[in-house]
């Protein structure tokens, strides 16, 4: 068999396998990001999405995805949040109102990490207009949501609307 073949097609696969495990943000309110501060109960590094297990004040346990290309882009290590640690979760809650967020940024021991702030996805836009012109949650998860249903250094850390 042709090297150049196999190796083509290897590289095919392997993309086509990282596309496949890209999650969309549209179960996400992409537009209106809230502040979550509490204490990490766990912080799992693993892909396609690191978890953090965030519990609030008030005992609220928020389940926090992580796009990892954009923690890594940002250069944190693996180990940057650790369970105990008291920090502060910029992130895009679920739209359905559950515990649930996606990452956009932290803030541990005073220093704001950028990690996804602005979701220029596709999907997750649409999503955020179709709900804004009076579409179902439902129906807008049904059409841009993924099956699973729940993405730069250091800087200032933007303002929040309250």
């Amino acid at each position: 068999m042709n090297l150049k073949f196999v190796m083509t097609t290897a590289c095919l696969l392997l993309a086509s396998s990282y596309a496949s495990a890209h999650h969309s943000f549209a179960p996400y309110d992409i537009r209106n990001p809230v502040e979550v501060t509490g204490v990490a109960e766990s912080f799992i590094y693993r892909r396609p999405h690191p978890k953090l297990t965030l519990v609030d004040s008030e005992n609220v346990k928020w389940e926090i995805e992580v796009p990892i290309r954009f923690w890594e882009r940002a250069g944190l290590a693996e180990d940057a949040i650790k369970p105990g640690d008291e920090i502060m979760v910029l992130g895009h809650p679920a739209r359905n109102g559950s515990p649930k967020m996606a990452m956009g940024g932290f803030e541990k021991d005073g220093t704001y990490h950028s990690i996804h702030e602005r979701v220029g996805q596709r999907t997750a836009n649409e999503a955020a207009d179709a709900i804004e012109k009076g579409e179902s949650l439902e129906s807008v998860l049904e059409q841009y949501g993924d099956s699973e249903n729940p993405e730069r250094g250091e800087r200032s850390r933007p303002e929040v609307e309250e």
